[in-house]
């Protein structure tokens, strides 16, 4: 089952950006989830095998300067360890695409570190193409 993520979801929710490799506090989740949801466009998901969270999706909507229409982009996705390979991933990914659609968008794009090959082969399964490059820069 997916779902749109609950403030009673925020320990799993830490556990699993850390394992991400973004190291989160519970306390921290509710209030990243509010701000997601504040423009009305963007949503987080969670999906839920024998009552309990197994992963989490953020798809956030936004205009772009290149399109003419919004663009949906996937800003997490992450699965439980004991959860990847048995369908999780797909189906909160799945889920992402059709928020997308519903809000207008034609585009979805997600952006992986180098270093996550098995994610980079997971996207190409489901159809996505590697586009391009990223780059991060912390502001002080």
């Amino acid at each position: 089952m997916i779902r749109p993520a609950d403030a009673a979801d925020a320990p799993v929710l830490a556990d699993l950006l850390g394992q991400l490799g973004y190291p989160t506090l519970a306390a921290q989740v509710p209030d990243r989830v509010a701000r997601i949801r504040a423009d009305g466009r963007s949503e987080v998901f969670v999906a839920v095998r024998d009552e309990r969270v197994t992963g989490v999706v953020a798809v956030q909507v936004a205009p772009g300067l290149t399109r003419s229409e919004d663009t949906a982009h996937v800003t997490a996705l992450v699965v439980g360890g004991g959860h990847r390979g048995s369908g999780v991933g797909r189906e909160l990914l799945q889920a992402a695409e059709a928020y997308g659609r519903k809000q207008g968008c034609q585009r979805m794009v997600v952006t992986t570190a180098n270093h996550r090959a098995g994610a980079h082969g997971f996207y190409e399964r489901l159809g996505w193409e590697w586009t391009g490059r990223r780059y991060g820069k912390t502001l002080s």
